[in-house]
């Protein structure tokens, strides 16, 4: 794919929730392996937007575009982790795996994913006694171990401390571009945003924002 390509091209002319028009004239577009991090209020639509881009939710009044070779490689980063306690962190790693292999090529697989993420020797863990962070690279490892050719973080650093949202912002960073990842990453934090993105957007910068009163979206 040519990075001069567009991966993701946004034209929406009205997003609502029920009654309530959420934003309006949304235009974005995100090309091959650039990072974008977008800055807005609570309640403007940025969650919206990305559940919208991986298909979670209809798009309103106007269109989505992904790449055909996109399409079906996109991933998705939640504000909370999302592991299963019943698993441990090798288990939950595997998750992103749709090959069949072998036990140790299994094990080879975790060891790999966890180095990546600065995690060695976190195999056995129950996800039950890691910390924010922690437990943010598992899902890390787990989401890049699926091979993505898009990535949507949910505000993914929001529930950790400052040094230690700087240190995974920057980790996180690198390993976009190490695999060359495209991604579209939604923050309150511009300090984060300017380590994660190639590219910083304000809200209003990309659409016409409402009121914007809906406490589920972030």
């Amino acid at each position: 794919m040519n990075n001069n390509e567009h991966v993701v091209e946004i034209s929406i002319q009205q997003k609502q929730l029920g009654d309530e028009v959420l934003f309006k004239n949304m235009n974005l577009t995100l090309k091959a392996g650039e990072i974008i991090s977008l800055l807005g209020p609570s309640g403007c639509g940025k969650t919206t937007l990305l559940r919208m881009i991986a298909g979670l939710e209809t798009s309103g009044f106007g269109e989505i575009t992904i790449e055909q070779n996109v399409r079906d490689f996109v991933g998705f980063i939640f504000q909370k982790p999302i592991l299963y306690p019943h698993l441990n962190v090798a288990n939950n790693i595997l998750l992103g795996n749709n090959q069949k292999l072998s036990k140790i090529k299994q094990e080879e697989l975790v060891n790999d994913s966890l180095k990546l993420v600065n995690l060695s020797g976190f195999a056995d863990r129950k996800v039950t006694t890691l910390s924010g962070g922690e437990a943010q690279r598992v899902v890390l490892a787990r989401a890049l171990l699926a091979n993505p050719k898009l990535l949507l973080l949910d505000e993914p650093l929001s529930s950790l401390d400052v040094d230690a949202r700087r240190d995974l912002a920057k980790e996180i960073r690198e390993l976009l571009k190490q695999h060359n990842i495209s991604a579209i990453h939604v923050t309150h934090d511009y300090d984060e945003a300017n380590i994660v993105a190639d590219r910083i957007l304000e809200w209003s910068e990309i659409c016409e924002s409402t009121n914007g009163s809906n406490n589920n979206d972030q």
